[in-house]
């Protein structure tokens, strides 16, 4: 009889052995900087494929409301990795914010937009004419930062502040000549209300800013390198599945937000042209996330002149390539 149930016990024992123990993942909350838009397919895409798992990560992807919102989640440790626009990131470490991005994602982004029967071609073109944006918009700081560069007296061009969200609507109704705003983000938006659009970007007459980025907050940078590094690998991973077929991106946004559905189109048209912006003027040939000094310096630059940025920090203070991927190689 002992001899039966200690035989039992050693079958038991060996299948125990044979079969795999799950590793334990670890749990992190990636806040995206708005609610749901082409840009953040991919991430999805990680998901989905497995990436995120591979690195032995479970991932939450949340909706955001805006960068300026995100930045302060991101800087009280509540979610600490974040998808926000940098220009926005150098007000909050101009508060003292304990937040560091790691890896840009979309650049040069910024454009002005105009109806196709009454285009607008040029900074130059805009004397005269009536723009829309909200007080606080990057884009709108941007425009200002554009007509000085250009020469154009910025007082000859009328300017409307709706609320945050509203330009669209004055745009579709007629009431405004132009709107700055993000290509790929508004004109998706607009075309989508039948309107026939022409744009050009801010980065076509020299001025060049970075977009949406990756960013982490220190303290957890500092206990969770790992983590860091490996969501930035499953990231990088699926901007590359992205770049070869943008449709699977987006299938696996839908897939993940069943409601998405009636905006694939629409999802697919603004991360079609998100995946023109991987590079900017000074990282062209550098692999994905890479960021240079330069490039915050210029931004920088715009924002002290023409957005009301206290100060510039040394570049260094505000980024690191050191968890990319392509640190390690």
């Amino acid at each position: 009889m002992v001899f039966r149930h200690l035989v039992k016990v050693a079958v038991l024992l060996g299948i125990a052995a044979a079969t795999p123990v799950k590793a334990q993942q670890t749990e992190v909350n990636f806040r995206l900087d708005w609610s749901l838009y082409g840009v953040h397919a991919p991430f999805f895409l990680a998901q989905e494929k497995g990436y995120f798992a591979k690195e032995g990560l479970k991932v939450n992807i949340l909706e955001g409301q805006g960068s300026a919102t995100v930045m302060q989640l991101v800087a009280q440790g509540r979610d600490p990795l974040a998808l926000i626009d940098y220009s926005t990131q150098l007000y909050g470490v101009d508060q003292g914010l304990p937040i560091v991005a790691v890896g840009r994602v979309v650049s040069d982004m910024l454009g002005v937009i105009s109806p196709e029967s009454a285009p607008i071609k040029s900074p130059k073109e805009l004397v005269g004419k009536i723009v829309a944006y909200a007080p606080s918009e990057s884009s709108g700081i941007a425009l200002q930062a554009l007509l000085a560069k250009d020469g154009v007296d910025a007082k000859q061009v009328s300017v409307l502040n709706p609320a945050v969200g509203a330009k669209n609507a004055l745009f579709l109704q007629g009431r405004v000549d132009a709107i700055p705003g993000n290509v790929n983000v508004q004109p998706a938006q607009l075309e989508a209300q039948g309107a026939k659009l022409y744009s050009f970007r801010m980065s076509d007459f020299g001025l060049s800013m970075m977009a949406q980025g990756i960013t982490v907050n220190k303290a957890y940078l500092a206990e969770n390198p790992k983590v860091v590094r490996g969501f930035l690998a499953a990231v990088a991973h699926a901007w590359e599945d992205a770049k070869t077929d943008p449709k699977a991106a987006v299938d696996a946004l839908v897939k993940a937000n069943p409601t998405q559905a009636r905006n694939a189109e629409l999802l697919l048209k603004q991360l079609t042209v998100s995946l023109t912006g991987l590079e900017t003027a000074n990282t062209k040939g550098k692999p994905f996330g890479v960021m240079v000094d330069a490039d915050w310096d210029g931004m920088q630059e715009v924002l002290v002149k023409y957005g009301g940025l206290k100060k510039a920090a040394p570049a260094k203070e505000l980024y690191s390539n050191d968890y990319l991927p392509s640190a390690g190689k």
